[in-house]
């Protein structure tokens, strides 16, 4: 991909199957912000209802807020300990045979569904047992997508960026916002050299927040499975997204350093740049 001129691109130093991989990579967490969005949206409705039955305190709580982000912690930390547990430290993308990853996928998802299936039904007692299995498959995914983006599992920077994936915020690609710095690197840049402890506490808090709003729509009759088991979906369909989009990212800066950010800024510039001309 190469021009000078308007919206078109200057030559750069990644070849083309590399630009293509790091242009799919933003647009994969792109898609997977509208998935957050729409999630949120549904999530607000529900809580709202929840509210109108009565429940209007129970997210709100400071003391119960306090416990959920306790709960997020506690998972969170088991999966960063036992998540990488059995897999071999690295292993090729196109090792796995296909067979393979096609029951292993829908696998997941309805383990993670049944969970949250259960943890709607049950309720309150339910949540513990829930937020502890799905976390802990979030994060075995993400250490399998590692895996498979060459990062070896027996290093500290491999795990931490594990860990980061949960960090990590969703970033607008086609930079709406002109006053916005990309904000995939810029939360990269924040987190480096953050001890681990700390990048976890960090998780929790949004985790523990997400947590009340879960549990206020699974509180609801009747609807609590069905919302729990929708729930924890998304929320695997997301961190996989991330996940893929971040170590997807890592493997190419491995190859060509710096010159991976210049063009992620470039494309986002690029696709920007079609978007006002079309609304010309």
């Amino acid at each position: 991909m190469s021009t000078g001129t308007g919206s078109e691109l200057a030559p750069m130093a990644l070849d083309s199957a590399s630009m293509t991989e790091l242009q799919q990579a933003l647009e994969r967490v792109e898609s997977g912000r509208g998935v957050i969005v729409r999630l949120a949206d549904l999530m607000g409705g529900a809580v709202g209802q929840a509210a109108r039955l009565g429940m209007r305190g129970l997210g709100l709580a400071p003391a119960f807020q306090t416990r959920l982000q306790s709960v997020a912690e506690t998972a969170i930390t088991r999966a960063f300990d036992v998540a990488v547990l059995g897999m071999r430290p690295t292993e090729d993308a196109r090792a796995e045979p296909g067979a393979m990853a096609q029951w292993r996928d829908p696998a997941v998802r309805a383990a993670v569904a049944v969970s949250g299936a259960v943890g709607g039904f049950t309720g309150l007692p339910g949540l513990v047992g829930d937020v502890g299995f799905t976390t802990m498959t979030i994060m075995r995914e993400i250490a399998r997508i590692a895996r498979e983006q060459g990062e070896d599992l027996s290093t500290a920077d491999a795990r931490t960026a594990c860990l980061e994936v949960f960090a990590l915020r969703a970033f607008p690609f086609a930079a709406r916002d002109p006053e916005s710095e990309l904000g995939y690197f810029s939360a990269r840049a924040m987190l480096r050299g953050r001890p681990v402890v700390m990048l976890i506490s960090e998780v929790a808090a949004h985790y523990g927040l997400g947590l009340s709003r879960k549990l206020a729509v699974q509180m609801m009759p009747v609807a609590g499975a069905l919302c729990g088991a929708s729930l924890n979906a998304a929320f695997l369909a997301h961190y996989r997204a991330v996940a893929q989009a971040h170590f997807t990212i890592r493997r190419l800066e491995r190859e060509f350093g710096p010159e991976v950010r210049r063009t992620a800024q470039d494309l986002r510039t690029h696709v920007a740049g079609q978007a006002e001309t079309s609304q010309l």
